[in-house]
């Protein structure tokens, strides 16, 4: 009997063998591991630019199906289920870092967090295998919390011969900072002669100066930095001024005219002249006017001031039809205007360009 026993042990044991043998896709290796550089970070301002996390994951477990594997990332708040995530990033070099900047500025503006408050992070990693049969994702996870920081103004003061500042730093003309540290715009005065940027009174550097073109910035740290300025040589006059400080760009371009108002009894202002509609240009674009206005019928045109006798934009005819593109100014003559028909009726965008002398009624 114990000799039968023996045979039908080493019977299942050899079948046990046969069965591993047989399996041509054994897992090895590490099961996929995601790990944060710190778990607790307090972000400082000073450290913009430096690293403040990385996170970063294995290659996890070998299936031994010589197929690809795709390493899908995501960060969320913690606890939300990744509703609210990044969007998935595929990284094949196992590491995702942020600077304090880039970290800073996503937990405020996607996640709402204030500036000051502390928000508990939860990344992702998912390791996707492309088979073709089905193989279940491997996934990792891990938290972090953050404190985040208010950004303090990084003011700009625009000086040169150009403008009426002239070389004098303790009279540098201050920009308008849209966006801490990023947006800013100016409109100002600008004769012949040079400008550039410095970011605070009373000292050259450190400065924002022409670039390799017309639209580029560079910044200059020291006195052995090019010196290169901004120029004006063509027409003086008001000048608007935008500059993209985190892509080192800038926008300036003559203003022809500051201010556009739409007048007519198609509109919600009539005839009254005090109530005239107004339009908005864009620093980037100063000379194209843009208005979103209810149109009934009758008829509008364009004054550049809340002012009969100012220059206005009209159409070349009598009840010029809004299909039409050409516009002219003119101050006194015959009084032309847009007529709006019964059919035409709605709201429209109103775009007036006054360098092209163009006009656009779109149909919203």
């Amino acid at each position: 009997m114990k000799t039968i026993y023996k045979i039908i042990f080493l019977c299942i044991l050899g079948l046990s063998f046969a069965m591993c043998s047989d399996d041509d896709n054994p897992q090895t290796g590490t099961p996929l591991e995601l790990t944060v550089s710190r778990d607790t970070i307090i972000l400082l301002e000073s450290n913009a630019t430096q690293e403040a996390l990385s996170f970063s994951w294995n290659k996890g477990l070998d299936l031994g199906l010589n197929d690809t594997v795709s390493y899908i990332y995501r960060l969320d708040l913690a606890n939300n289920n990744f509703e609210t995530s990044t969007s998935p990033e595929v990284i094949d070099d196992f590491k995702k870092s942020y600077t304090t900047e880039e970290i800073n500025n996503l937990i405020i503006s996607k996640w709402g967090i204030h500036p000051g408050e502390y928000a508990n992070l939860e990344a992702r990693v998912v390791a996707k295998v492309k088979s073709d049969k089905f193989v279940y994702p491997e996934i990792a996870t891990v938290n972090v919390i953050i404190q985040t920081y208010a950004q303090q103004p990084q003011p700009l003061f625009i000086l040169g011969t150009a403008t009426e500042a002239g070389m004098n730093t303790a009279e540098a003309i201050k920009l308008n900072e849209v966006s801490i540290g990023k947006i800013y715009t100016w409109k100002g005065r600008l004769t012949h002669g040079n400008f550039k940027f410095i970011t605070t009174l009373e000292t050259m550097l450190p400065s924002l100066n022409k670039g390799a073109d017309d639209n580029t910035l560079v910044e200059r740290r020291s006195e052995g930095d090019p010196d290169n300025y901004f120029t004006v040589t063509d027409k003086e006059g008001l000048y608007s001024v935008e500059i993209d400080r985190t892509a080192m760009k800038i926008v300036y371009a003559p203003i022809v005219y500051e201010n556009m108002y739409i007048i007519g009894n198609s509109t919600s202002a009539d005839w009254d002249i005090a109530k005239a509609i107004e339009m908005q240009w864009d620093y980037s674009n100063p000379n194209v006017f843009t208005a979103t206005v209810a149109l009934k019928e009758g008829e509008l045109k364009f004054y550049i001031q809340r002012d009969w006798g100012a220059l206005t934009f009209r159409p070349l005819v009598a009840n010029g039809s809004i299909a039409s593109n050409d516009v002219q100014a003119y101050i006194g003559g015959e009084d032309l205007k847009w007529m709006i028909n019964a059919d035409q009726a709605g709201e429209y965008k109103i775009t007036l360009d006054v360098n092209k002398m163009k006009i656009k009624f779109e149909k919203l």
